[in-house]
């Protein structure tokens, strides 16, 4: 089916009163978010991208944000040169905008 077409049946069915949802993996379980018609289309072939766009983030974000539960790492260096891995004060189970905004001044 074309592309074209395809939107044209979902926005029809949305005009009909149809709605679109989908569960995206995050803190917790799952959040239930309504999705456009071209979010549809593409939720088979780039789901992760779907997710990180109804999420606020680009794809590694969400991944980052999904596999880190929502927390927020320091960006310092340890003396030996590695990853400081501690958490910062108030940066756990953040929903991405905020995990996003903290993240932005260095975490």
């Amino acid at each position: 089916m074309d592309t074209a077409v395809a939107i044209q049946i979902l926005n029809a069915a949305k005009a009909a009163g149809c709605g679109f949802y989908v569960d995206v993996p995050a803190l917790y379980g799952a959040k239930t978010v309504a999705l456009t018609p071209e979010q549809v289309l593409h939720l088979t072939s780039e789901k992760q991208a779907v997710f990180a766009q109804v999420m606020g983030l680009t794809v590694p974000e969400y991944i980052e944000w999904y596999e880190s539960q929502g927390a927020v790492y320091c960006s310092a260096r340890t003396l030996k040169g590695h990853q400081c891995r501690n958490f910062i004060a108030g940066g756990m189970y953040l929903e991405p905008e905020q995990w996003k905004a903290l993240r932005a001044v260095g975490g």
